[in-house]
């Protein structure tokens, strides 16, 4: 039986395909340099556009078959599949500060309150300078009813702001994403 991670994956593929997702996360790599993490990389997508702009990418996820595709990408186009691994990003295999920027689009979501923390304070010590968000941020009133998307397989939680300043994050909220349903926030460490 696939695990849970797998069949999240699955259903995650088709809004990560999306034309009209990519060009969100599109967005989150325009003027980067330095190193670059993607957490949650899906199968690839992301990284591999960053690879192919000069940026030096790398990409986490949790889901084998996820993982297997990035790295199918990655080989196809020439680059080295071992930017892709393997790993939860509650736990990063990576030292205090070894990226410059970390990217994250809707993996911190898919947990409850205390993983929430758990995943930011990991992404935070592996951040030297800045920390990019694409996920659905605080409640908004009226915009949707306990879960963000519906489509989702487990659908999505905000991330409250006070996680962010407990965690010494100076963050701001760059712009509304799909009908304010997830937001653009960029952190640095304080």
């Amino acid at each position: 039986m696939p695990s849970y991670w797998d069949r999240l994956a699955k259903t995650y593929t088709g809004i990560g395909d999306a034309d009209f997702w990519l060009k969100h996360r599109l967005r989150l790599i325009e003027g980067l340099s330095g190193r670059v993490l993607e957490v949650c990389c899906g199968g690839g997508r992301l990284v591999l556009e960053m690879l192919r702009r000069n940026i030096d990418a790398y990409g986490i996820d949790l889901s084998p078959k996820m993982v297997d595709a990035a790295k199918s990408k990655l080989s196809q186009a020439g680059f080295p599949p071992e930017r892709i691994l393997e790993a939860d990003v509650t736990n990063l295999p990576y030292q205090n500060g070894e990226f410059d920027i970390i990217i994250s689009t809707g993996a911190i979501g898919l947990f409850k309150a205390p993983m929430q923390v758990k995943a930011i304070q990991e992404i935070a010590r592996v951040a030297r300078h800045e920390i990019r968000l694409l996920e659905p941020f605080e409640k908004k009133k009226g915009l949707y009813g306990g879960r963000i998307l519906a489509f989702m397989f487990d659908g999505m939680r905000p991330i409250p702001a006070d996680i962010l300043q407990e965690l010494s994050l100076d963050f701001k909220v760059e712009r509304d994403v799909l009908g304010g349903a997830f937001s653009y926030i960029r952190c640095t460490n304080r």
